[in-house]
């Protein structure tokens, strides 16, 4: 108890000696401390969160919220409540646990419906939950797609009719919500009209119509007008990239020979994206010729000596008398040959796939300033060669020299100049700032420790003074006489801690003064 009793005093002893600023500033730092340390505390206390589930609906994220008050489990909600979050050392016990008890419920729809269907059952009722069922499996499918939240997906299928010559066609409309900051490009919605028409009979992808959150159509029908349109719209894309890529690479070229900003590269390509289906059949004989495979000869021939009766051109019937016929007999004789040589057929069929470029131009501008020494004609040929000119289609390389406008180039260097300027004397104030305060810190640490060190030295200077009359006299401080007296008191203790108090207070008004005296007294005493 009496060493805490001394540590509390020697405590309140050094307290004593700070100025009521001082005992502030330490005050506020060890409060800062305190906070920290808790803070600190509290943030190693918090557990690693991992998702137990993501895209759930309304209903199955209130159930689960609502089990898990219940089991007295802690979480957290993300992504606007569709995902919830546990402790990652208890996901897969409470996913476990969760599963028991049916949550979530809507990993109950899809195929799961026709389960439930009883033996009274019409088929007008089969027909609707097997509906509803394809609509819930389709839903879940594409929400996994990245960065789909919620798909809801509706068919019309209709009542098919053997009397009918022509039957309705199915149609499909699919409402997209997807996480804030995600967009679905052109390429993934064809693959979600693809993916729900190949999944339901006799339907089309362009009979599938897909909308977002907003209202918004994505889908475009891949036939008629809307269908070239949207060809059309992807041929220019395909086309402005083949052109991009290819002013790149020759403006890459040119930079690396001629430097940067000497030389302009602009290309313009025709593609043809349209498809050919080509056959081709020639035949082949080989040499020698192989023996054939069939021959085959036919002979026909026909005799006759008989002379037949002959008449007398000129005379009618019926004067008409027989003459004497021929003595000379006809005949008649006929020989083929027909030879099956061995002759090999090749058939070729070839598919062009769209995009070949059936023109390619090239513009190549170069700065008369910045590259007067330089023959155009090599330039040419080398942008030829880069671009891989076919004089054939009609390509054509054009390099002309012109003189470059840099106004807006040494405007804009200019800028970027006066804007590293301001960053670097911006961090030069903000350097020098910080610089500041650490001065200032270790100035008001200098002090601190000074004058605790002068309040120690005028205690023992105090304690051991050569007599009353000796601190009852004036001293001159500074120049200016500074007055300690001492007056008679009953109990020496109670003016020794007055004398103490008396000098304490002249330490922190002069405290250079005080300790250029007490210099002064113990040099004399020593003497």
């Amino acid at each position: 108890m009496s060493r805490m009793d001394a540590t509390l005093g020697r405590a309140k002893g050094l307290m004593a000696g700070f100025t009521p600023g001082q005992r502030g500033v330490i005050a506020v730092a060890a409060i800062a401390l305190v906070l920290g340390a808790v803070g600190l505390s509290r943030w190693a206390a918090q557990p690693t969160w991992t998702p137990l589930f993501s895209n759930l609906s309304g209903g199955d994220a209130n159930a689960i919220v609502e089990q898990l008050r219940t089991d007295n489990i802690t979480y957290q909600l993300a992504d606007g409540g569709a995902t919830v979050l546990v402790p990652q050392s208890q996901v897969y016990d409470v996913r476990v646990s969760l599963a028991g008890k049916g949550l979530p419920s809507s990993d109950s729809d899809g195929y799961s419906i026709l389960d439930s269907q009883g033996m009274t059952a019409t088929d007008f009722q089969q027909n609707i939950a097997y509906r509803r069922a394809l609509e819930a499996e389709l839903g879940k499918t594409l929400q996994a797609i990245t960065g789909v939240q919620t798909a809801i997906v509706h068919l019309a299928m209709p009542k098919k009719d053997v009397f009918a010559t022509e039957q309705d066609r199915a149609t499909a409309s699919v409402l997209m919500a997807v996480t804030p900051g995600t967009e679905l490009t052109d390429g993934q919605v064809r693959s979600i009209t693809h993916l729900v028409a190949g999944s339901v009979e006799g339907l089309d992808p362009s009979d599938v119509n897909v909308s977002d959150s907003k209202g918004n159509l994505l889908s475009t029908r891949e036939d008629g007008a809307d269908g070239a349109a949207s060809r059309a719209s992807s041929a220019d894309e395909q086309t402005a990239k083949f052109e991009d890529r290819m002013s790149t690479s020759v403006q890459q070229m040119l930079d690396r020979v001629l430097g940067p900003g000497k030389a302009v590269v602009r290309v313009n390509a025709q593609l043809d994206y349209d498809t050919k289906d080509t056959t081709t059949e020639s035949y082949v004989r080989e040499s020698p010729a192989p023996q054939p495979l069939s021959e085959t000869t036919l002979k026909e021939g026909y005799a006759n000596g008989a002379a037949g009766p002959a008449g007398s051109l000129g005379v009618t019937w019926p004067t008409l008398t027989p003459g004497a016929g021929s003595e000379t007999g006809s005949s008649y004789l006929k020989e083929s040959r027909t030879v099956d040589n061995a002759i090999g057929k090749v058939v070729e069929r070839a598919q062009a796939a769209p995009g070949s470029v059936e023109r390619l131009t090239v513009a190549v501008v170069l700065d008369d300033k910045a590259a007067g020494a330089v023959d155009p004609a090599r330039v040419q040929a080398l942008v030829a060669n880069a671009v891989g000119l076919d004089p054939q289609r009609g390509d054509t390389v054009q390099v002309d020299k012109l003189a470059f406008d840099t106004t807006s180039t040494q405007a804009a260097a200019k800028e970027l100049e006066a804007a590293q300027k301001a960053e670097r004397t911006a961090g030069y104030l903000d350097l020098g700032k910080k610089a500041g305060i650490g001065l200032l810190v270790l100035v008001a640490l200098f002090l601190m420790t000074r004058r605790r060190k002068g309040g120690a030295t005028v205690e023992a200077a105090a304690s051991d003074l050569p007599d009353p009359g000796l601190v009852a006299g004036r001293q001159m401080l500074g120049g200016a006489p500074v007055a300690i007296t001492s007056e008679p008191v009953a109990d020496p203790v109670i003016e020794r801690d007055r004398m103490r108090d008396e000098v304490a207070a002249l330490v922190d008004n002069q405290p250079d003064e005080v300790a250029a005296m007490i210099q002064g007294w113990l040099s004399e005493r020593k003497s």
